[in-house]
């Protein structure tokens, strides 16, 4: 077992208490002092030491020390430091809160900025991050709560305290406590895949599932019942159908007879109205040849104004292409004239060109008169030679050069005349276009001077649709057609269809007779099939009986397989304490048992037990969680007054005890007895 244990403790400025060094704790060591001498600031300063926090577990506690106006003294570092021993190796400790005061450039006085903690271990210095790893290492925060407070594992909730004693239980599995009980072996048979507490869950919901399902089956029967229709005599009924069903056809036979009269009225009806289609097609025939006539007489008597306007549009049109012409030539005239322009510069430029090569004379150079491979000068007579080559080369180069800009010089030239001859012959063209456009231009103003004279004439003539609608009204073809179709439509009118609307209201009152009566009939069927649900939803309600009861029976052989688990728990856990029992079931008025977790004292519940005997099984209960999680650590006892007969214990013990007359704190080692 790891075992920790302080060997000395030193408080500054640590609230309230200035400067404290306690450097003798043995195995027991006992602390005197009055109320609010700082017994307790020992603890939370071990605390906070450890794990920044008070010994109720607060971070935000006051450690400040104040002065006589309980105004907080600035400037001083608060600081706890002790050395420990874990197995006997030591390990210092030490924590510091210190205030943050800072001087800004050009300030007289510093400015408050905040706090800071330091932390270091056997002396070097640590971050926040660094020195928790390292105490956690030794202990964990919550074990180290639970073993150094005997009061610790009685402040817990019961359900956290009862899963504290079930981990120090493991190890005992659901296997070994059913071996031997048939009905325990059998529930754990149906446990696939699942664990006892999912078969449990599974078991309610199921019952729950089950009773809903089982409390409304008898509403449903209730339901079938009340919504069953109530018997009649079928046979009557039967014999109520065939009579109608005989009535039925005998009508449906009077309305055939009357039908196959009308078939030859509607054939009488079928010829008159072909003749009419005939004569009505045959007045819109002449209506339409009387419309072509209207609008031939029309157009000739507006064809006048129409021709001079079909004139004026051709001559706008002559207008237009001419207008297009005159652009296109003046566009080419404007062509040659660049392209003059162009070549006329070219030649100038081939001139400068021309002289200036002319002038060119040959000069031999200096490099000529070497081997071009080797660089040795040449002799005299080949220097001659090689001389009167390149000039020769030079002077057939020259020529040919003057040759081809002579050459070129005169092709412009040529292309100059050629241009000059064109814009000769687009001049002339130009003058003609102009002429024929004044002369259409001319044209087009008396044609516009005719067709309002022509406009002027024509206003009292009558326009299409009214020489047409005169043609009509005046035309005997077509009033004595007309004649024809009003006889034929009196003729029509006159021809009366068969009725048989009163048979169909007869028939129709037979046929649903008939439905309803079938209808009445149906009723014995619905009685069946209610007589039948009803029998199912009883079949129904009997297997979800028999449900619920297997459901309970595995959820009541659960109970009692978690009370034999408990029992035995309960024995292994007692067994691992002195002088305290857990009970971890309690039983409820209906005979069940629900978990619970209650310490009890020699029979009595630790919340009713004496002080003494509550510290003695916080040490019992402190004994046993070191011996589980392998570790010991200083146990504070306070009120250890109280405490006449302490248990033994593995663990260092720290007495916290109350005396008036020791006004400063006073330290003791190795006491035996109080």
């Amino acid at each position: 077992m790891k075992t920790i244990q302080i060997k000395s403790l030193i408080l500054r400025n640590f609230k309230g208490i200035k400067n404290l060094k306690i450097e003798d704790f043995q195995k027991e060591t006992s602390i005197w002092g009055a109320n609010a001498t700082g017994k307790t600031t020992i603890v939370d300063a071990f605390s906070w030491l450890l794990f920044g926090k008070d010994s109720t577990d607060r971070t935000n506690f006051e450690i400040k020390t104040l002065d006589k106006n309980n105004q907080v003294i600035p400037k001083i570092d608060h600081e706890v430091e002790a050395v420990i021993t874990v197995d006997g190796e030591e390990i210092g400790l030490k924590r510091t809160y210190r205030e943050k005061w800072t001087k800004k450039k050009g300030a007289l006085v510093s400015e408050f900025n905040g706090h800071e903690t330091l932390y270091s271990w056997n002396e070097v210095p640590m971050t926040q991050r660094d020195y928790t790893a390292k105490i956690s290492s030794l202990v964990d925060e919550s074990v180290f709560k639970l073993i150094t407070s005997p009061a610790a594992f009685n402040l817990l909730k019961w359900q956290d305290q009862r899963q504290v004693l079930l981990d120090i239980a493991w190890g005992i599995t659901d296997e070994q406590v059913a071996k031997g009980n048939p009905e325990f072996e059998d529930l754990f048979s149906k446990l696939t895949n699942k664990s006892l507490e999912e078969y449990e869950k599974q078991i309610k919901a199921s019952i729950l599932k089950s009773k809903k399902e089982i409390n409304v089956i008898p509403t449903r029967i209730d339901e079938v019942e009340r919504n069953k229709p109530e018997a009649i005599d079928f046979d009557d009924v039967e014999r109520d159908i065939q009579a109608n069903k005989k009535e039925l056809e005998g009508v449906e036979k009077q309305i055939s007879d009357k039908l196959e009269s009308e078939k030859e009225v509607q054939k009488k009806k079928s010829a008159i109205q072909k003749q009419i289609h005939v004569l009505e097609s045959q007045i819109e025939d002449e209506k339409h040849r009387l419309n072509l006539k209207a609008k031939s007489e029309y157009q000739k008597q507006t064809s006048a104004s129409n021709d001079i306007q079909s004139q004026i549009n051709a001559k706008n049109e002559d207008l237009t292409k001419a207008q297009k012409t005159l652009a296109k030539i003046k566009a080419d005239k404007k062509e040659k004239e660049q392209e003059i322009e162009s070549l006329s510069k070219q030649n100038k430029e081939l001139l400068e060109k021309w002289h200036k090569r002319a002038k060119e004379s040959f000069q031999m150079d200096e490099s000529d008169c070497k081997c071009p491979t080797c660089k040795r000068e040449f002799e005299a007579e080949d220097i001659e030679q090689k001389k009167s080559e390149l000039e020769s080369n030079f002077n057939e180069n020259k020529r040919k050069d003057l040759a081809a800009i002579t050459a070129k010089g005169q092709g412009n030239g040529k292309l100059i005349d050629e241009a000059k001859i064109g814009i000769n012959t687009l001049d002339e063209r130009i003058e003609i276009g102009t002429g024929k456009i004044e002369e259409i231009t001319e044209e087009l103003t008396e044609l516009d001077k005719a067709l309002e004279t022509a406009k002027d004439n024509s206003t009292n003539i009558k326009n299409e649709k009214q020489l047409a609608q005169d043609l009509i009204k005046d035309s005997q073809v077509i009033s004595g057609k007309v004649s024809e179709l009003n006889i034929l439509d009196k003729e029509l009118s006159e021809i009366k269809p068969v009725d048989v609307s009163e048979l169909k209201t007869e028939k129709d009152k037979y046929a649903t007779e008939i439905s309803n009566l079938k209808s009445k009939l149906s009723i014995k069927d619905q009685i069946a099939a209610a007589d039948k649900r009803k029998e199912e939803l009883s079949e129904e309600e009997g297997k979800l009986a028999q449900q619920i009861a297997d459901y309970e029976k595995d959820q009541y052989i659960i109970e009692q397989f978690n009370k034999a688990k408990m029992d035995t728990l309960e024995n292994i856990i007692n067994e691992k304490f002195q002088m305290v029992n857990f009970k971890l079931f309690e039983a409820q008025v209906n005979g069940a048992e629900a978990p619970t977790c209650k310490a009890l004292i020699n029979g009595v519940p630790f919340s009713d037990a004496n002080t003494a005997s509550k510290i003695n099984a916080g040490i019992d209960i402190i004994n046993t969680l070191s011996d589980h999680y392998g570790v010991s650590a200083p146990v504070f006892i306070d009120n250890r007054e109280s405490v006449s007969n302490l248990i033994e214990s593995q663990s260092q013990i720290i007495n916290l005890i109350v005396s008036p007359d020791d006004k400063k704190l006073r330290v003791e080692s190795n006491v035996e007895q109080l």
